[in-house]
């Protein structure tokens, strides 16, 4: 039997960054769900309509999709992310609480970063192609990877232990 705790692979994680306007391509997604979804309630649709309109809201996610560029982002080992931290530690006089808050989260990026940019691209996109938001997006998505915390997605109390009897 495999221990799946001493077998944890290092989680990896794609982090979306918009480069066309996306706002037709979601109406098209929203459209071809709805679709979808009242040819699965009506009961009386046949099989081709069906699979045609998976296809169509197939088509209309890669429309989306193809709206974004995909940023892949893999942890460290623990133990290396634990050294970066201790390489930019906190500031004096700041609101730094755990690490350099301007050295800190694009050490972190870089280090995470599987698209194989350089670090000159990466200091052109921060300067030149995203905002600061964009930026804070960035480098939340690649701490939470490397912090291994719960995605916010999962229902509230899912891990719960139930009290035995």
């Amino acid at each position: 039997m495999t221990d799946r705790l001493l077998s944890r692979k290092r989680l990896g994680a794609e982090h979306p960054i918009r480069i066309d306007d996306d706002t037709e391509a979601r109406r098209e997604v929203e459209r071809a769900s709805w679709e979808l979804a009242l040819l699965r309630t009506a009961g009386n649709a046949d099989d081709a309509a069906i699979r045609k309109a998976k296809a169509a809201l197939k088509r209309a996610e890669k429309r989306q999709r193809d709206c974004y560029e995909f940023i892949p982002l893999r942890a460290l080992p623990a133990d290396d992310f634990e050294a970066l931290i201790g390489q930019h530690k906190p500031r004096p006089d700041t609101t730094d609480d755990v690490w350099n808050g301007d050295t800190f989260p694009r050490a972190l990026l870089l280090a995470c970063d599987e698209s194989g940019r350089s670090v000159e691209d990466w200091e052109h996109i921060f300067k030149y192609v995203l905002s600061g938001p964009e930026q804070l997006l960035l480098f939340n998505t690649v701490v939470r990877l490397n912090a291994r915390t719960p995605d916010e997605s999962l229902p509230k109390g899912w891990a719960q232990i139930e009290p035995s009897d």
